[in-house]
């Protein structure tokens, strides 16, 4: 049995984006945020606050590729009463302080989206909240439906509660738990059989809960991490599913985030994790690294790596361990 575990956590170094890794983006964030909240001051508007939501926040960011672009998602937080100004009026406010930002800023269903020549783009997110004791109300100002119910803060507890369950499976290169490699692996594979943006393409929060939805908890080898066996988890469940991949949403509107799939763009999905669970169990029998990635490479794409040539060390290792070692499908080697 090949280890490629090492060739996984390789992969994961080259693939992430955290927030705090991209100085300008956060620049980016920063120059927007002020130029919103001094157009709100000088037009004598409510005051705004800030919220960082999404993938940078949750930690699962993963670099674009082709035509797909870097982007992070900003909550702007108005403590106002949404009886007294409509979604379309507080999200105009927005709109009107950085309209000319830059020369694309359009106006998209939930957010308001500034972009920028580079390739990347900031996703403004307007809310209105309300003190309710000590919780806070979160609705979301939609562009044709108005305000609705939302609670990012509460979303992001949840996944860091699922993150939890995976606590000491830090690699290291990264320093990332198993959960968050994972969802990573899933998002590039995902970008490289769809490397554009499209309406029916699940969004990056889709994989995340799916990760915790069929996987309960760490994959190892003995003490070591086996994030292949993570995948392989997933991956049968996921294509042996009798029906559509149906992922709701822990909170408001409690949506099914894989719900805009077609029935055939469902069924091309379910067969690509069909395939992606028989590429990571021919790669689990392969005593060869270099084979075992090559194998690995065609689901995962350009940046999973494949060594030159197989240490004859590490193959004669692979066979002379098999009968201490479990195979991801949870049989053991003979």
């Amino acid at each position: 049995m090949a280890n490629v575990q090492k060739y996984f956590e390789t992969f994961h170094k080259e693939i992430r984006m955290d927030f705090e890794l991209n100085k300008e983006l956060a620049e980016k964030r920063d120059v927007i945020f002020n130029k919103i909240k001094k157009s709100l001051e000088e037009n004598q508007m409510p005051s705004v606050s800030i919220l960082l939501q999404g993938s940078y926040i949750m930690k699962t960011g993963v670099k674009p590729i082709e035509k797909l672009e870097h982007d992070i998602d900003i909550g702007l937080k108005f403590y106002i009463d949404k009886n007294k100004f409509t979604a379309a009026e507080v999200r105009k406010w927005v709109f009107e302080a950085i309209k000319k930002h830059t020369n694309n800023v359009d106006e998209k269903a939930s957010c308001i989206r500034v972009s920028y020549e580079k390739g990347f783009h900031v996703d403004l997110v307007v809310y209105a909240v309300e003190k309710s004791g000590s919780d806070e109300i979160y609705n979301l100002a939609h562009k044709d439906n108005g305000w609705r119910p939302a609670d990012p803060p509460k979303l992001l507890k949840h996944v860091e509660s699922l993150n939890a369950k995976y606590k000491g499976t830090d690699d290291p290169l990264t320093s990332t738990t198993q959960f968050r490699r994972v969802i990573r692996y899933l998002k590039r594979w995902d970008d490289e059989a769809v490397p554009y943006e499209s309406s029916s393409k699940p969004a990056g929060l889709a994989y995340t809960l799916l990760c915790g939805e069929y996987s309960a908890g760490p994959h190892k080898n003995g003490t070591d991490s086996n994030d292949s066996s993570m995948l392989y988890q997933i991956a049968e469940k996921v294509s042996n599913l009798s029906g559509r991949i149906q992922i709701y949403k822990p909170t408001p509107e409690y949506e099914d985030l894989f719900s805009k799939l077609s029935e055939a763009e469902m069924i091309k999905l379910k067969q690509r994790f069909k395939s992606l669970k028989e590429a990571l169990m021919e790669a689990d029998v392969e005593p060869s690294e270099r084979k075992a990635c090559k194998i690995l490479k065609e689901q995962f794409g350009r940046d999973f790596p494949v060594p030159e040539k197989d240490d004859e060390k590490s193959i004669l290792g692979g066979f002379s361990v098999r009968t201490e070692k479990t195979r991801i499908d949870g049989s053991r080697f003979a």
